[in-house]
């Protein structure tokens, strides 16, 4: 949900109204975590609060699972939970050159689970018949120490835009920090995962966020690449915008 956070509904992995996450903690705007729970002996096993607790959890998790109704009982074995995204393509890329081991710390709001590259391994090799290569990335595109290596790895890179949104999870992994005038970095402010990719949305994307600039930034060096190339001059690249200035 936190990853399909769009200013506008959406149903890029199920239908979501716009702003799901502020959507699903309605759920618990009436809840006072300061009330006392109330026993009731002998007629259920669940305290008022508990169950107040459990059925605001349930209302939450509707807004991804079942915003529209579309289903009787949420399948809560559903654990890729990519909806109408045929998540086994990432799930092949995941077994092979693009491993991603996550896990959740002990201070992360969710139970600690370190990552089990064993039991992985074992998992890809028996469904796809692959092994990953846990480290090929690092190998291929540098970055292993992104604090101090941002630099070093990528000086030879051209023609890259690293683009995040700010309310996107994934931003954690990726390019967050400046690296040289030649690779800009944005941070879309009020955006999910890859919004600048998606459609434009005249009412929210100039009101709500940061992605109409960002997008009008793109457009600009992706024509300045090409003219590059092809040796020719674009209005977008005839000295009306120095690139330079707008990348820093």
């Amino acid at each position: 949900m936190a990853m399909t956070d769009y200013p506008y509904a959406s149903d890029f992995l199920n239908p979501q109204p716009a702003w799901p996450v502020n959507a699903s903690c309605e759920a618990f705007k009436d809840i006072n975590v300061t009330t006392p729970q109330k026993d009731v002996p002998n007629v259920d096993p669940l305290t008022d609060y508990q169950r107040e607790i459990l059925t605001a959890v349930k209302t939450a998790s509707d807004i991804y699972f079942n915003y529209t109704g579309q289903t009787n009982c949420t399948n809560y074995n559903d654990t890729d939970a990519t909806g109408n995204l045929d998540g086994a393509g990432w799930n092949v890329l995941a077994c092979n050159q693009l491993a991603m081991p996550t896990a959740m710390g002990p201070k992360s709001m969710f139970l600690e689970e370190p990552f089990d590259y064993a039991a992985y391994t074992k998992e890809c090799q028996e469904t796809y018949g692959l092994t990953p290569d846990y480290t090929w990335a690092l190998r291929e595109f540098g970055g292993a120490n992104p604090t101090f290596n941002y630099t070093k790895d990528y000086l030879s890179y051209s023609n890259i835009i690293f683009s995040n949104g700010e309310l996107d999870p994934w931003r954690a992994g990726g390019v967050n920090n400046y690296v040289s005038p030649d690779l800009p970095v944005y941070l879309i402010r009020g955006g999910a995962h890859h919004l600048d990719l998606r459609l434009p949305n005249a009412t929210t994307d100039t009101n709500t966020t940061d992605v109409y600039w960002v997008r009008e930034q793109e457009k600009m060096l992706i024509s300045q690449w090409v003219d590059d190339y092809q040796g020719t001059s674009s209005m977008m690249s005839d000295g009306v915008y120095d690139l330079k200035n707008l990348i820093q």
